[in-house]
């Protein structure tokens, strides 16, 4: 371990490398924050998990330049679920909506629609760009048991897994990104609070060729109602890759060899076709449950993915929760460590974050959870981002258009409409985030509410801060607004 110069204090360290911690840990180094990130595990995970990619975690691969490499993991599908006796019996399905908007639904909104991807494709792209950033190091084979606290800095206690060797390394912040049984976060007495075990059975991953009975309409979950094949069916990427979810008691797991085999069985009356040829390539029981944890950080170390929140599998959130919470801790914490904004702007993750996690608890918590309709969750997942349209439309002679999303930058991004006055040389102060300036067309300023002469602040995430129907540079409106957001922070919960 020496090789990792231990006495060196280190701006963050993030533990974990599943979809939290990478969010955030690539989040920090665009910034060219220097970032450790520890993880337990020697290899990357090879298992689907989760499916579901939510449009604004698309839009955020998109803003990263990845989004084309993660939806070539991934399977064409509409994000909604099919209810059908058998795989065999598909016309007689039922469509239902589970809280995401279909292709067509997504243009209005987003240059993105939610993709089905599995979540160890998404983890392998996002440690793979991870590792090429200059300031990122990723250290794996090595766990957190433990965290304590100076005045200036949080201190861990990792440990080597192949060897049992312990040693320290100590951070100006760390992000535990370590599971729902985060060690992290019990070393600093924080509770999970809600229910536990609210789903349980059996999962599995298989390969059988399931496509060829489902016809050309894809979705992204398929419930089972044979009453001996019953159980969810989801695509878990390419080369009829599936996960099959059903009930079965856990006393029938532990014999591995007759749970193969009621697996199997369970699998072929999914699929209504005697004999079809099933791969089982692994399969376990699994709990699930619905918890908040009672903060999302002490001192200088916050909470994110599991360790903060924990969803049960309906509505299929849990995912884009952990990926909406890692980034938007990521590019706050790295306004603090660039001098952009005071420590105290921290306590902005939990004030922002807890509603959303605390809305996707609750509905994963219901046993009708699963079914929403698209636009009251839509508008939960894109977070009051500014609106969408096209500046430059695609064409055949460039790969892709210019949304106005796409024109939001790491600092603030000032939007201003076609008439607007023109805004000064340098309109950013001394230990404030910059300004960039971008000027719409008028009718992409008219489509997202922008008056020829007015303007809107954004932030990295796209939400606005203030909007003008004319902007004054002369009033300093820009540098009211900017200085009223950062002011709304409060001190962070110190360290127990």
């Amino acid at each position: 371990m020496a090789s990792l110069t231990v006495g060196q204090v280190r701006p963050v360290v993030v533990v974990g490398a599943g979809p939290a911690g990478l969010t955030a840990a690539v989040s920090l180094a665009r910034y060219g924050i220097e970032v450790v990130l520890v993880e337990r595990r020697a290899v990357g995970s090879d298992l689907p998990r989760a499916t579901v990619l939510g449009v604004r975690t698309m839009e955020m691969l998109r803003s990263w330049g990845l989004a084309d490499r993660v939806l070539a993991g991934g399977v064409d599908v509409e994000m909604s679920m099919l209810e059908i006796p058998t795989a065999a019996r598909v016309t007689e399905g039922f469509r239902i909506d589970i809280g995401y908007p279909s292709p067509q639904q997504s243009a209005m909104v987003s240059p993105m629609s939610p993709a089905c991807v599995p979540q160890d494709h998404l983890e392998s792209v996002l440690l793979e760009h991870l590792a090429a950033m200059p300031t990122a190091r990723v250290v794996r084979g090595v766990e957190a048991v433990d965290v304590r606290h100076t005045p200036e800095q949080a201190v861990l206690t990792l440990r080597e897994v192949s060897s049992g060797q312990s040693f320290e390394m100590a951070a100006e912040y760390v992000i535990a990104a370590d599971g729902a049984k985060s060690r992290i976060r019990t070393s600093l007495g924080i509770q999970h609070t809600g229910l536990d075990g609210l789903i349980e059975g059996v999962m599995a991953e298989v390969h059988a060729p399931l496509w060829e009975l489902m016809g050309d309409h894809r979705h992204g979950v398929y419930a089972i109602t044979d009453s001996e094949g019953a159980g969810i069916l989801a695509p878990a990427g390419p080369d009829d890759r599936w996960l099959f979810g059903c009930d079965l008691a856990r006393d029938l797991v532990d014999d591995t060899s007759s749970a193969r085999e009621l697996l199997r069985h369970r699998l072929e009356r999914a699929s209504g076709v005697p004999g079809l040829p099933i791969r089982i390539d692994r399969f376990g029981w699994f709990t699930s449950a619905a918890q908040l944890a009672d903060t999302f950080n002490s001192g200088r170390v916050y909470l994110a993915g599991d360790a903060a929140h924990r969803v049960t599998p309906r509505g299929g959130t849990g995912l884009n929760t952990a990926i909406a919470s890692g980034r938007d801790l990521g590019w706050k914490l790295a306004w603090v460590l660039l001098g952009w904004a005071p420590p105290e702007f921290l306590s902005t993750y939990e004030d922002e974050r807890r509603p959303a996690a605390a809305h996707n608890v609750t509905r994963s918590a219901d046993p009708e959870g699963t079914r929403r309709d698209a636009l009251s969750e839509l508008q939960v997942d894109l977070g009051g981002r500014v609106g969408h349209t096209w500046v430059d439309v695609p064409s055949p002679d460039r790969d892709a258009g210019r949304s106005t999303i796409d024109l939001v930058g790491p600092g603030l991004t000032l939007i201003v409409g076609p008439d607007a006055e023109a805004s000064p040389d340098n309109p950013t102060q001394a230990g404030s985030p910059p300004i960039m300036t971008t000027r719409l067309p008028r009718a992409a300023a008219c489509a997202i509410g922008i008056s020829p002469t007015g303007a809107v602040l954004v932030r990295p995430d796209g939400v606005p801060l203030a909007s003008w129907w004319t902007v004054d540079y002369s009033r300093s409106d820009v540098h009211r607004a900017i200085d009223t957001f950062l002011s709304r922070a409060r001190a962070p919960r110190s360290a127990a």
